[in-house]
């Protein structure tokens, strides 16, 4: 049970944890205020956030897989 919460509750972290780091910078695009260096060294805690999700979902579900089968 505890592999089927896993494997919901991951894609729904990730993306409130996206969420969070992006509010500020979205509302700084909307005004046209943002710095570039600022942009991009975002996109590298994006990039990191959703690699991390990503190993754990993938985790999650060969674990889900073993114990079902």
């Amino acid at each position: 049970m505890i592999w089927l919460l896993g494997v919901v509750g991951i894609p729904i972290l990730v993306v409130a944890l996206l969420f969070f780091s992006a509010a500020e910078d979205f509302m700084q695009i909307i005004r046209l205020q943002i710095d570039f260096s600022r942009l991009f060294g975002d996109l590298v805690h994006v990039l990191v956030i959703l690699a991390l999700g990503t190993l754990a979902e993938l985790f999650f579900f060969y674990q889900l897989v073993a114990h079902v089968f």
